[in-house]
């Protein structure tokens, strides 16, 4: 059977040269489904550049952000290092007036001395500078103590580890049980140097600081807490 045509006529304002174009129906069939094909491929073109844009977009604002923590980090450390330095020049001229020495950090307290079981003293070997202090009304539950990568972090009275992890938060984490209901937390380090239950000293050096988790710059996340709510370590950091 015969194949139903199309006719188009083609009429120019004269009038002359009229033309004709015949298509079959089947022919007709198959210019739909080539154009029906190719404007599927061009719609998954446009899809798939605007997934590729996004993506690429998505990392420029990632290198942005990893660049400027980077900037943060290194502005953190030279200060850190500067107050170390300051203090070390500090005790010397405390030692050439014949005055008597800062009291020494925690860490420097013989470990195991006989000491009360409340948390008490710098929870580090260095002094460093609080950045942000305890704040319950906005969530900050402890303080950060801004210090080199690296720095050893020292427990602040004697007990029990009882959790020693890794969170997504915290980073390198470490919660120790004291007497008398207390507990400390030490965030954010480089690694830790003991295990869930071990028994640990005041003055015992338990971690590395660090800028793991969710974190900026180097620096140590303290808490003290009380029958398991966090209160502030201001008067505890003596």
């Amino acid at each position: 059977m015969r194949d139903k045509q199309l006719t188009l006529l083609v009429v120019p304002h004269d009038e002359h040269n009229v033309r004709q174009l015949k298509l079959s129906y089947r022919r007709l069939r198959v210019l739909a489904a080539v154009l029906g094909v190719v404007l599927v491929l061009a719609l998954v073109g446009i899809a798939s550049y605007g997934r590729v844009a996004s993506r690429a977009g998505r990392a420029l604002a990632l290198e942005r952000e990893n660049a400027r923590l980077h900037a943060e980090n290194a502005k953190v450390s030279d200060i850190a290092m500067n107050l170390a330095r300051t203090e070390r020049v500090y005790d010397q001229i405390r030692a050439m007036a014949g005055l008597a020495p800062q009291e020494p950090p925690a860490e420097m307290l013989p470990v195991g001395s006989a000491e009360p079981q409340s948390p008490t003293g710098w929870p580090l070997a260095t002094k460093g500078f609080i950045t942000a202090p305890f704040d319950s009304a906005e969530g900050h539950s402890g303080v950060d103590i801004a210090v080199p990568s690296n720095t050893p972090v020292v427990v602040t009275a004697s007990g029990t580890v009882s959790e020693s992890g890794s969170d997504a938060v915290l980073g390198e984490y470490l919660l120790v049980d004291h007497d008398d209901g207390y507990e400390t937390m030490y965030a954010h380090n480089a690694n830790r140097l003991v295990s869930a239950g071990a028994a640990v000293e005041r003055g015992q050096t338990i971690a590395y600081s660090g800028n793991s988790g969710r974190s900026t710059a180097p620096h140590l996340h303290y808490e003290v807490r009380k029958q398991g709510e966090p209160i502030d370590p201001a008067p505890y950091m003596r």
